[in-house]
């Protein structure tokens, strides 16, 4: 089933979680139009610097990520980054913190059983020459930047103290919605794709960030990711 209803998409992309940083996103292309709508995922492309870019709302879980992203590889994309969100699991963490994750841990079974058809397991994780370039327009920009292990997770409101703890004392630094398959379709598709997420929240010490404080860090990553995506290769 396509729900991207578009004829192409340009060759690299931003994918958001929330309709909200999309239009931040947007607002930052020269003239976006919509080239896409279909059951509440809208796409649209729009110039930054010379170039185009795509952006994308795919939605909320995994299996909504992987379908969105699928058809945007289908469609021509090639670069792929996702804008979101984390909540942290370690104490030392402020909201506000970007993390990338250098890998997602996942729960096994659903979107990758289905895919792999097999019990092996697979490494996920973003193409390094993104990472390490978005991290260093990241701290040009004086935006506190981590690198670590992100956990995925289809159920967040199922956590308790002790699986929080958990998550830390085994070396993740943040937990998150979707971002193990944008990880897992790329590896698969053999496109180039990173994650980039604004911490929130925090899980341990109660600490969140006010509304207007949010839309001003997204304003600024926004910018960043979009740097990132029309630097020369």
């Amino acid at each position: 089933m396509a729900i991207i209803k578009a004829e192409k998409v340009s060759k690299k992309v931003v994918i958001v979680g929330n309709l909200n940083r999309q239009k931040i996103v947007n607002s930052l292309l020269e003239n976006p139009v919509k080239i896409s709508e279909f059951a509440g995922y809208t796409a649209y492309t729009g110039k930054y610097g010379n170039e185009y870019i795509t952006t994308v709302f795919h939605g909320i879980g995994i299996p909504s990520l992987t379908l969105v992203t699928d058809d945007l590889i289908s469609l021509g994309a090639r670069e792929i980054v996702r804008f979101g969100s984390a909540t942290a699991v370690s104490d030392s963490m402020e909201p506000g913190t970007v993390v990338l994750p250098i890998g997602y841990s996942y729960n096994p079974g659903g979107t990758f059983k289905q895919y792999l058809n097999s019990d092996f397991s697979m490494a996920l994780t973003p193409d390094f020459d993104l990472l390490a370039s978005e991290r260093e327009k990241l701290n040009n920009a004086n935006i506190k930047t981590e690198i670590g292990n992100v956990f995925t997770s289809d159920a967040l409101f199922t956590h308790t103290p002790e699986f929080i703890k958990k998550l830390s004392e085994t070396g993740h630094i943040a937990v998150e919605l979707e971002g193990a398959g944008l990880y897992f379709i790329s590896r698969l598709k053999n496109v180039r794709a990173l994650s980039v997420h604004l911490i929130y929240s925090n899980a341990v010490t109660g600490k969140s960030m006010e509304q207007n404080n949010i839309n001003e860090s997204e304003n600024k990553i926004a910018k960043t990711i979009l740097d990132l995506l029309t630097e020369k290769d």
